[in-house]
Parts: structure tokens; sequence; C-alpha cells
């Protein structure tokens, strides 16, 4: 009994890192494509996870909600912060260029 706990929880994380990764990824798209549409560099290529919470979607289902950090630059000098949450895999709002857009 106690290996199937086991394997129940190892199942659970593997499925909890694949999420986290699929978010990563999806979080990264949104941030080139939205540099790309300002003519802005996305710094380092890479974004970073700043919040992770449970927070219920449109339909009230319980969904994990990510908070993502990112550095962009429009002369490749001067670094700019950005942030970009997500919930589930929709993307909820980004900040950019010191403006909130609902996404």
């Amino acid at each position: 009994m106690d290996g199937l706990v086991y394997l129940i929880l190892l199942c659970a994380g593997i499925a909890f890192w694949l999420n986290g990764r699929r978010a990563h990824e999806f979080s990264l798209g949104i941030c080139r494509h939205f540099c790309d549409k300002h003519d802005a560099m996305l710094l380092d290529q890479t974004v970073s996870l700043q919040r992770l919470r449970l927070r219920r979607g449109g339909h009230g289902r319980i969904q994990f909600e990510r908070c993502y950090q990112f550095e962009y630059s429009y002369n490749a000098v001067d670094r700019y912060s950005g942030e970009m949450t997500i919930l589930g895999l929709k993307p909820v709002e980004i900040n950019f260029d010191g403006q909130r857009t609902l996404l």
C-alpha cells in the first residue's frame, strides 16, 4: 500500500513539473511575440517564474496562476523589466513599457 502512495506522489510530481515546463515555454513564446511586435529585444531569451499560486479560472475551476518576469531592451544598452501573468495556459495580462495590458 505504501508503494502505491509513493507511485501516486511521483506521478503527481512529474505531472506538475511537465505542466510547469509547458507554461514556461508558452510564456516565453508570448513574450517573444510581444517584444517583436513592439520592436524590442527579449534579453537573455528567457522568462523567470516570480510567483505561483492557485486561483479560480473563468469556469470556476482551480488552476495555477504563474507570474513570469522578463527583461527587454530597445537599444541593447538600457534594460527594462516586464511581467506576464498566465492562468493555466491562458495569458491574463502583461506589463510592458510601463503599461498593463489585459490579454
